[in-house]
């Protein structure tokens, strides 16, 4: 209780602290020059000769100098800042947002280019820019790579960024802070400016053993397949046990638990059978809120197999149809790749929908899932299709480098947190949820190897 509102000052003094007219530089060089001025002024001197006389001018030139200095350059903060909020007030500022989805190198940066107009930059000036994407959630304080040649009074900004970002997710880019600072960075006047801008970071692809998967139910007859492969009945899989039914076909795991004696549904022989169907389960009954290394590397990890999975299927002939466990913003994409992208980008960990009501075992092809996904769920769903089903079960503990003893003594007495992996393996190590979610992992995976295409990643 005592940290929430402690959280809510912390972020309203951040905000604040955005707008402060002046930069740590200024802070510097005032500090700086009067010590240097109050040393030189105590030095001894012999009144009345002609080194007091030539010294007392020159500090008072310096303090002249330096004046003129400081007041032209807070002048030409202040006119183009005054400009820029008189454009404002009149609703002529126009601020854009794109990006660039063909140069990505990583999933966690994004090419973003900007427009701003009309603005005008201080006299030999910076114009730099943060970008908040959540209500306190905020961008480092950038300046753009601009296009084509550079004028010293332009009247617009036209520029690229390259944003690290820290999730696989879609942002939403609320407002857009700009700060107007002089040549030397000693002041930083800032002004706000709303947006309405959103994108999505897509997920890159992981390095994993080639999965491949038959189709299992008829699409179409549009396509012929050259190899004649099983698709199961349409609308059951198992049905109760009749006098004339093959007793080779009991599932016995299923009389074990339930003293329900079913059979398999025998499989047809189609020709036509051209669709795969992925499905994804982002259900879990762990707690991921405020863990650190569930909302972020686990999540990125998991919808970068995802898509890495998804990637390797469509690129062996077959379409790829991806079933999603829920629901997505309703939006235009140029393809169906990119739908999947969005879809899969923008999942989260629920627990609204169990595997249960999520599968669809008449048309399923391929099922991933996670350490987090309900061990009995996976289970359940083995027992009744393990030999039919590519059950994928990516587990997300590889997602972080494993450690030895010595990197603990390391991390322990020498090394500082460096960067955002690090405290996210940090968080990881400490996680009260580990050993459970660790168990979790093993279990289905012992339950999986007793099936003939278990997939563990």
């Amino acid at each position: 209780m005592i940290g929430k509102p402690l959280k809510r000052v912390f972020n309203r003094l951040q905000k604040l602290a955005f707008f402060i007219p002046f930069t740590w530089y200024f802070l510097a060089f005032t500090l700086i020059g009067l010590l240097t001025w109050r040393w030189l002024k105590d030095r001894e001197l012999v009144a009345g000769t002609s080194y007091h006389d030539i010294f007392s001018l020159l500090l008072e030139v310096m303090l002249v100098f330096a004046g003129i200095m400081l007041a032209v350059a807070l002048l030409s903060v202040f006119a183009s800042w005054m400009l820029f909020y008189y454009n404002r007030k009149k609703q002529h500022v126009v601020f854009r947002i794109a990006t660039d989805d063909t140069e990505l190198a990583f999933s966690q940066e994004r090419k973003v280019n900007i427009q701003l107009h009309p603005v005008l930059k201080p006299l030999f000036g910076f114009l730099k820019i943060r970008l908040q994407y959540g209500p306190d959630l905020f961008s480092g304080k950038f300046s753009l790579v601009e296009k084509g040649n550079k004028r010293l009074f332009a009247s617009s900004v036209n520029g690229t960024y390259h944003w690290p970002l820290p999730e696989i997710r879609e942002y939403h880019i609320n407002r857009a802070i700009i700060y107007f600072e002089d040549l030397f960075q000693f002041f930083s006047l800032a002004i706000s400016v709303h947006s309405s801008n959103r994108f999505f970071t897509q997920p890159d692809r992981k390095e994993i053993d080639l999965v491949t998967a038959f189709p299992r139910k008829t699409e179409d007859i549009t396509t012929r397949i050259e190899e004649i492969r099983r698709v199961e009945g349409e609308h059951i899989n198992y049905k109760h046990f009749e006098n004339n039914d093959d007793v080779r076909r009991i599932v016995w795991k299923i009389y074990a638990k339930n003293k329900e004696i079913v059979v398999r549904i025998p499989e047809i022989m189609d020709p036509y059978a051209s669709h795969i169907y992925l499905y994804a389960s982002f259900h879990t009954t762990f707690e991921t809120h405020g863990n650190r290394a569930l909302e972020k590397p686990f999540l990125n990890y998991y919808k970068s197999v995802i898509w890495t999975i998804y990637s390797q299927l469509a690129e062996q002939g077959l379409e790829v149809r991806f079933i999603p466990d829920q629901q997505t913003a309703p939006t235009h994409f140029l393809n169906g790749r990119q739908e999947v992208q969005y879809a899969i980008s923008t999942a989260a960990w629920q627990r609204q929908r169990d595997l249960q009501s999520y599968c669809r075992p008449n048309e399923m092809a391929v099922l991933v899932v996670s350490s987090l996904s309900e061990a009995e769920s996976v289970i359940q769903v083995a027992e009744q299709h393990g030999n039919e089903v590519i059950i994928i079960l990516v587990r997300l503990s590889n997602s972080l480098d494993k450690h030895s003893i010595y990197n603990w003594v390391e991390w322990v007495f020498v090394q500082q947190e460096k960067d955002e992996m690090e405290m996210n393996k940090t968080s990881w190590r400490l996680s009260m949820a580990r050993p459970r979610i660790t168990e979790n992992e093993r279990r289905i995976q012992r339950e999986l190897q007793q099936y003939e295409k278990p997939v563990i990643i």
